[in-house]
């Protein structure tokens, strides 16, 4: 009996050292690809207006020129994190256009400035709201 648990653990011990040797967990930091989805899906300047950024300034994160701030870094988050969801419910012209015009379901507040202001959770509940029909 003692000799099988020794051989488990030693098997236990084995799986996660090869699992911790093989990750990478600064990979998720790396906010870079969702900001390349997001222009592969959408283009570089219309990321950039609702990101209220320059189009070059869009290109030089993209191509790693310059390093993306904190703050940066949790916009492009948001937004493609909400795009993702709004991409279930719109056609993608819709998707981006829904974001910049008033919406209902928010106190016909613009999406992307309750974005900015609150995050992606209203916007998130607002997509569920005309998901179900609630809104249109």
């Amino acid at each position: 009996m003692r000799f099988r648990f020794s051989l488990r653990r030693a098997i236990l011990f084995r799986q996660r050292k090869k699992v911790t040797a093989m990750a990478n967990p600064g990979a998720l930091t790396d906010v870079v690809p969702l900001l390349e989805r997001l222009v592969s899906a959408f283009g570089t300047r219309p990321i950039a207006r609702l990101l209220d950024v320059k189009s070059r300034s869009v290109t030089s994160l993209t191509r790693r020129r310059r390093n993306m701030s904190e703050e940066s870094a949790q916009r492009v988050i948001a937004l493609h994190d909400v795009l993702t969801r709004a991409l279930h419910v719109f056609e993608p012209r819709t998707a981006a256009n829904w974001l910049v015009g008033n919406e209902p379901v928010l106190n016909h507040a613009r999406p992307i400035d309750v974005l900015i202001a609150q995050g992606s959770a209203p916007l998130m509940e607002a997509l569920k709201a005309i998901e179900s029909g609630g809104y249109a």
